[in-house]
């Protein structure tokens, strides 16, 4: 009886000690006029506060001037905290603190706000951040390409982003990959976007938007892709002492005409078929080959080893 009694007074004081650790913050709103309101998110060391115990406060000094738990919002599926902040003053200067409830810890946060009549701060696209440390507020987009595409050049310039590919692929069926600030979302009609996971038509522009991490900034791109014309590729192989060299242009201008000249006279040409046109039995000599305004010249060398 006596170990049962013992553990049971063990228990109570156990709880009683856990109980203290919450914070009693607490605010007599009546004796204030004036009301300044945020909606929030939480946030202490990386970690969004999502917990039913977690809570905000804030400060003038050392007088709690508003308190708030956190709210789930179905349509959002994330947690936001609905602070009122009170006070008698324009322009006093709110701090704020969390309690994290997992951890059982209570954190200052660095970032202070000056207090403004009926104010409001923070939406549920745009939340209000508190946080500590402080979360990013950078907005841009830093790389953007397309999955398994070359890009043959590309610009980022105010809110612009160019990418030329060539007309070998597909614009209907572009996957876009790419890299945005620190903790920041790329969003497309307001839908988030994961790099290298969603197939885009890009015959047209698209507009994307990139959220920042504390949700502070939200800026534009508009992306344009066009098409340049894929290059064509000139192969040779020398001639050796028991056969003679050949070239070999491969292109995707099915159907366009090759041709091949030597000093200054057309010696052959060849219709490119199935992405390709080739010429065998070539001596050693130097050769222009031309298909529409590409040109090149090609040496067919005598290989002794």
């Amino acid at each position: 009886m006596k170990i049962i009694t013992f553990l049971c007074i063990q228990f109570f004081l156990i709880s009683n000690l856990v109980v203290a650790q919450v914070p009693s913050w607490k605010v007599d709103e009546n004796t204030y006029q004036y009301s300044m309101t945020f909606l929030a998110k939480l946030n202490a060391n990386g970690k969004q506060l999502v917990s039913a115990n977690d809570k905000v406060a804030a400060f003038f000094g050392n007088t709690c001037r508003g308190v708030s738990g956190l709210t789930y919002v179905a349509s959002k599926n994330n947690y936001y905290a609905y602070l009122t902040v009170f006070s008698n003053t324009q322009g006093e200067v709110i701090k704020f603190k969390l309690y994290d409830s997992t951890n059982d810890k209570v954190i200052e946060v660095s970032k202070q706000i000056s207090f403004n009549v009926n104010e409001h701060k923070g939406n549920l696209f745009q939340s209000y951040s508190i946080a500590e440390p402080t979360l990013n507020n950078k907005a841009e987009v830093l790389t953007f390409d397309f999955m398994n595409i070359k890009t043959v050049s590309s610009s980022i310039n105010n809110g612009k982003i160019s990418i030329n590919i060539y007309d070998i692929n597909d614009l209907t069926l572009l996957k876009p990959i790419f890299n945005v600030s620190k903790g920041a979302k790329l969003l497309k009609n307001r839908v988030l976007q994961k790099s290298g996971e969603n197939t885009v038509n890009f015959t047209s522009e698209i507009l994307y938007e990139v959220l920042s991490e504390d949700e502070s900034s939200l800026n534009n791109y508009i992306v344009f892709v066009q098409k340049v014309p894929t290059p064509t590729l000139f192969y040779k192989k020398d001639a050796v002492c028991y056969a003679r060299g050949a070239i070999k242009v491969v292109s995707n201008k099915e159907g366009k005409t090759v041709t091949i000249n030597k000093n200054g006279k057309v010696i052959f040409t060849k219709k490119i078929i199935n992405g390709e046109a080739t010429f065998t039995d070539l001596e050693v000599d130097s050769y222009i080959v031309s298909i529409d305004s590409e040109v090149k010249l090609i040496n067919i060398d005598l290989k002794t080893k």
